[in-house]
């Protein structure tokens, strides 16, 4: 083909326009993905990406969260990235999150003033209020929010000295780890012995019955009653063997404990007990709106409403549909219906009133086992009973189901193994490489 000029001109215009759509397609791209905030995570276990419970709480928060980071910037393990890659999620969710870099070398005394000691701590701050994080968590930040947008310091006292499950004991059946979780949501810990001469003020707190298994003194049980008849916030927790002498307590509230331990056969099909109650569905309610997680309750005792006595009365969770109330033992199971209670059963319920221009809080659990160092991790009971608190001490704008620890995929290889790997790797591969290319030159030039 012979090359004019007029040929030259059109394949010089053929090209001009090729790398004139090029450029302007690449242009587009760019200022789409700049304006967009589309992303993908595909990482396992969506490591990039906010848990619900976080979002929702990001949407609660009211006012600009600012976040100072105090990073030095030396070479060797600069934390700035990965701040900022923890951090990036947030703001994409709400935007008026500010984060800023401090080196501490260069600024000691902002560092002194905001008492850090850590190189990467972060120092938090909503509406007047600061607290600091060490850990890049997703739990520890949303939990650090949550306490500060808690207005009030809410108090959650214990009883104890009748058997009741304790803040500060590590045993099984108590309620260390529940504390540890209830501090970490910024409420308060304290206990109330009776003995000691203590007493409560119905409007400053919350008092937890968790399962006690002595029983009351008669005047135990009648300061109990004035605290709930001055509008006290109470969380019962009956054990299902005993009420401890608070019956009075329950008649007064309009409730019936009736004796015996909820059966389930549910259960077997989950390889569980059918002592253990599994609860699936949850009632309309606050507490149990964003519940999307099964709960298990170990020997539960029925919670029914007997009168009305000016409260509200809400079952909160019902479970066993097909079983019953066990009166004669649990060893061999068997509906008797003159004697036994057909499913489904309510197990815990939630009361409510009004008292002198305020709202009084009730929950009552047929299983303290649920919540104690146990049964705390199991399922969805952590969320629930943390929720429970929320509601009952007036912070139902908290309720959230708290984000989970997100797993790390981790590879553990036996260190013959490794050594199997880098072998492979750093010589054999290379030694073969150059072993083939060798004998593919030799076969050419013999060819």
């Amino acid at each position: 083909m012979k090359i004019t000029a007029k040929l030259r001109l059109q394949l010089l215009i053929q090209n001009g326009i090729f790398i004139g759509l090029l450029l302007g397609i690449s242009a587009l791209v760019l200022f789409v993905a700049e304006a967009s905030n589309i992303r993908w995570d595909l990482t396992h276990s969506q490591r990039n990406t906010l848990s619900s419970a976080t979002i929702e709480t990001l949407k609660k928060v009211n006012g600009p969260i600012s976040i100072t980071a105090f990073v030095t910037t030396d070479a060797e393990g600069d934390l700035r990235q990965p701040i900022v890659n923890f951090l990036t999620p947030y703001q994409l969710e709400k935007s008026d999150i500010q984060f800023t870099f401090i080196n501490p070398r260069e600024d000691p005394f902002a560092a002194k003033r905001a008492g850090v000691t850590v190189n990467g701590e972060l120092l938090i701050e909503l509406n007047d209020r600061s607290e600091k994080l060490k850990s890049l968590s997703e739990q520890d930040l949303t939990n650090l929010l949550i306490r500060l947008m808690r207005k009030d310091q809410q108090v959650i006292t214990a009883l104890v000295g009748h058997g009741e499950g304790d803040f500060s004991r590590q045993g099984s059946k108590d309620l260390s780890d529940l504390g540890k979780k209830l501090s970490t949501r910024g409420f308060q810990l304290d206990v109330l012995n009776f003995a000691s001469g203590q007493d409560l003020d119905s409007e400053e707190s919350v008092l937890l019955v968790g399962s006690p298994t002595v029983t009351l003194l008669p005047g135990e049980v009648n300061r109990i009653k004035r605290y709930v008849q001055g509008g006290g916030n109470l969380i019962w927790m009956v054990d299902e063997e005993t009420t401890a002498g608070l019956d009075p307590v329950a008649d007064m509230l309009g409730i019936a404990l009736p004796k015996g331990v909820v059966i389930d056969p549910g259960a077997r099909l989950q390889n569980g007990s059918i002592a253990f109650s599994l609860a699936e569905n949850y009632a309309d309610h606050p507490v149990t709106e964003l519940m999307n997680v099964n709960t298990v309750f170990p020997y539960a005792r029925g919670v029914f409403e007997l009168q009305n006595t000016g409260f509200r009365f809400t079952p909160l969770i019902t479970v066993a549909p097909q079983g019953w109330i066990e009166t004669q033992g649990i060893k061999n199971p068997s509906f008797q219906k003159n004697e036994d209670i057909k499913g489904p059963i309510s197990i815990v319920a939630a009361l409510e009133r009004n008292v002198e221009n305020r709202v009084q809080r009730i929950v009552v659990i047929g299983s303290g086992k649920a919540f104690s160092n146990e049964f705390l991790a199991s399922l969805g009971n952590a969320d629930l009973i943390t929720n429970i608190v929320n509601w009952i001490s007036g912070d139902e704008s908290l309720i959230s189901i708290e984000p989970k620890t997100r797993m790390d995929m981790t590879l553990n290889l036996p260190p013959l193994a490794i050594s199997l790997i880098v072998t492979g790797f750093l010589f054999l591969g290379p030694i073969g490489l150059l072993i083939a290319g060798t004998f593919i030159w030799w076969l050419r030039r013999r060819a």
